[in-house]
């Protein structure tokens, strides 16, 4: 299909590229020296633990490429529906400093989950993902270039490539926030139901490893990455459970797991405007002008908050739901900032509610 090579590979790249896992092509053997060391670490910080040091390992899968009104082009990640369903598209849209393979690591992931009740899964990545191809003279980008330009492209390349004139979307963190960025900026039209989990639209002062990041980014260069990928690899054999990285409810392999394989770096662009979210104690576009919870179109949605996030406190999510006229489920009973993804509660109680949300919205629109 037309979009699904970048022009500036040749034929001999262009299986490699269709076929590889979500990391990039690289010097094999460096790979793997540095993933030895990684489990050589492991296994000497946790000389008594008899877990495996990952837990999952990503997926090979096809992918194809949209390109932005500015240049970018960036790789959808594409899991087919279940031989003989119907396939109707849902995007999912992962967090900040994570990549798309958060949604498909391990069998019980959402991603499988999605396309065994017969969805065609679209596994979004951003110009601030390593896999994003950028124009010449690429310039600094904020997190509303992420939804107006990115996203936006991918939901019309979706209609192109599954035939829907319309997209079931899932955000998790930062995700759900460009997912509202996108509707607030552009509408939501083409979004046929919306399932938006931690992501916070009213911010207080309390700390979070976000404002941190947040509040050091305001005195550096827009055009700035911050190596947020390398320094959560470093840190992956440190980590002896999911409470090390405020998830409590996954298992420590998959929380080693998204450190190893799923981090990604940091735009101080992006980083910049989460800082001023904070400073204004809202969700707002670039400018800082508009509020996006007051700006959003009615639009079918499941909102869904934990109750132990420190990225997502209590009621920092409900304001969306409310002005989306949408549900609203709050997860009880210890639940961190990954645990509706990668926690071992999910595939019961988070997919579950997903899955159901997603199907009447598919009874309702096809």
């Amino acid at each position: 299909m037309p979009n699904d090579i970048p022009p500036a590979l040749d034929a001999a790249t262009a299986l490699d590229v269709r076929r590889r896992p979500y990391q990039p092509v690289g010097p094999a053997v460096a790979r793997a020296v540095g993933d030895a060391a990684l489990a050589l670490t492991w296994r000497v910080v946790q000389a008594r633990s008899r877990e495996a040091f990952l837990g999952a390992e990503p997926t090979t899968l096809s992918r194809v490429y949209y390109t932005s009104d500015d240049g970018w082009r960036a790789p959808l990640f594409v899991i087919p529906a279940r031989a003989g369903t119907t396939g109707e598209p849902v995007l999912l849209a992962h967090g900040l400093g994570g990549s798309a393979v958060d949604f498909d690591l391990g069998p019980t992931s959402l991603a499988r989950c999605l396309s065994d009740a017969g969805y065609t899964v679209y596994l979004f990545e951003h110009r601030g993902d390593r896999s994003a191809l950028p124009p010449p003279n690429a310039a600094a980008f904020t997190a509303d270039d992420l939804a107006s330009r990115d996203l936006d492209a991918a939901l019309v390349l979706i209609q192109a490539h599954s035939g829907f004139p319309r997209c079931l979307v899932v955000g998790h963190g930062f995700g759900s926030q460009l997912v509202l960025l996108r509707m607030a900026l552009l509408g939501a039209d083409d979004i046929a139901g919306a399932v938006l989990m931690s992501g916070a639209v009213r911010f207080s002062e309390s700390a979070s490893a976000t404002r941190s990041w947040a509040q050091v980014a305001q005195v550096l260069p827009a055009s700035w990455v911050l190596p947020a990928r390398r320094l959560q690899q470093l840190a992956s054999p440190f980590v002896a459970s999911g409470a090390d990285v405020g998830s409590p409810g996954t298992d420590g392999g998959l929380a080693r797991a998204h450190l190893r394989h799923a981090a990604g770096d940091l735009h101080v662009g992006v980083l910049k405007q989460v800082g001023r979210w904070f400073t204004a104690g809202r969700l707002t576009d670039a400018t800082g002008r508009l509020d996006i919870v007051a700006a959003l179109p009615r639009c079918p949605a499941l909102v869904i908050e934990p109750d132990d996030d420190a990225s997502c406190p209590v009621g920092a999510a409900e304001p969306a739901a409310h002005a989306l006229d949408a549900y609203f489920e709050r997860l009880s009973g210890g639940w961190g900032h990954l645990d509706p993804l990668l926690g071992a509660r999910a595939p019961e109680h988070v997919h579950p509610m997903v899955r159901n949300f997603l199907e009447a919205r598919r009874r309702a629109c096809w």
